[in-house]
């Protein structure tokens, strides 16, 4: 699938919009003119139109994700009540443009030309490391021609493989984002929309999600090794996932352990794993963790005792991975 170059006008409200911008000045405009209650505004939009479960308008203080939603720029409503717009667009764009439409809304658009900075892919992934292509994304941080340029090929490489996630994930405090339904649906565990964090905990109970990746992958019979580029891109891309789902149980304890768990030592003596580096894996998580969350494991001086209630390793460790999650959870909650 070509990438999708296009910018909207909404007459009368602005030009060169990208798909959030677009929803934003909508809503926001409707909102000015109607100064609608919570009830009238989500009837003029629907969460059906967004499609997630986060939803489209949400109370200010009752959002659970702030990542879904625009959390700069609220809009005050009747009773000077505060609600945010859901940020996250991609191919459910067209059941908002048709809403809008319906509200009187006149939007066109404009598939411009990929500018000639982009000729030139910024991106290299022939030696993929976390922190290395977090390091090199900073660089590029107010030079705007080149974030949109990495945008686009960020969008690229998801055309051609949900695998690529954790790039736009790590892309993402530039304040680009990048919600795809076939991303969601090939990193999820479950089966259904109604398969929740409860679903998944129990889930990894019963086996961890490194040996439900290894299995699903069809990786069981290859090296699982640092330099494998396409098993750290699915590592990451699983473990963001599911680590962002789990936190909707609001336990740090469960959380730690979930971190401290994805390490070689839970899969050495079933799967064919490097181990002459030590614990690669624990270290990509924790990079993941510090270039996505912001948070470095190295900040939280102490030590604590993993008793593996959930997830069955048991573990002393020299930092205090309860408040290093509850830091995560807070974040994301």
């Amino acid at each position: 699938m070509a990438r999708d170059y296009t910018k909207y006008t909404v007459e009368g409200l602005g030009d060169n919009l990208n798909k959030r911008q677009l929803v934003f000045e909508i809503v926001k405009d409707w909102a000015s003119k109607n100064n609608p209650s919570v009830d009238e505004i989500k009837k003029a939009f629907p969460d059906e139109v967004q499609g997630s479960k986060s939803g489209l308008i949400v109370k200010e203080n009752e959002v659970k994700s702030q990542k879904n939603f625009n959390m700069k720029e609220p809009l005050t409503i009747k009773g000077k009540v505060s609600v945010v717009v859901s940020n996250q667009w991609g191919n459910n764009l067209p059941n908002f443009i048709k809403c809008a439409e319906e509200l009187g809304y006149s939007i066109s658009k404009t598939n411009a030309n990929k500018p000639a900075s982009s000729n030139k892919d910024l991106i290299d992934l022939k030696d993929f490391e976390v922190w290395k292509l977090a390091e090199f994304f900073g660089t590029k941080e107010g030079n705007q021609e080149d974030l949109d340029s990495i945008d686009e090929e960020i969008e690229a490489l998801l055309d051609k493989s949900p695998k690529y996630y954790v790039v736009g994930k790590l892309f993402e405090k530039y304040d680009f984002e990048y919600h795809r339904d076939d991303v969601d649906e090939y990193f999820s565990l479950g089966e259904d929309e109604s398969f929740d964090e409860d679903d998944l905990l129990d889930m990894l109970r019963d086996e961890t999600l490194l040996s439900r990746i290894i299995k699903k992958e069809n990786l069981t019979d290859v090296k699982l090794s640092p330099d494998n580029t396409d098993f750290v891109l699915l590592f990451s891309g699983y473990f963001i996932k599911a680590l962002e789902l789990l936190v909707y149980r609001d336990d740090n304890e469960m959380i730690a352990e979930f971190i401290v768990n994805q390490s070689v030592q839970t899969i050495e003596d079933e799967y064919n794993v490097d181990t002459l580096m030590g614990d690669w894996l624990g270290d990509i998580t924790a990079e993941l963790i510090e270039n996505i969350y912001g948070y470095d494991i190295k900040d939280y001086d102490g030590e604590c005792e993993i008793e593996a209630y959930y997830f069955g390793q048991n573990h002393s460790m020299g930092y205090d991975f309860y408040s290093y999650a509850q830091d995560i959870i807070d974040s994301l909650l």
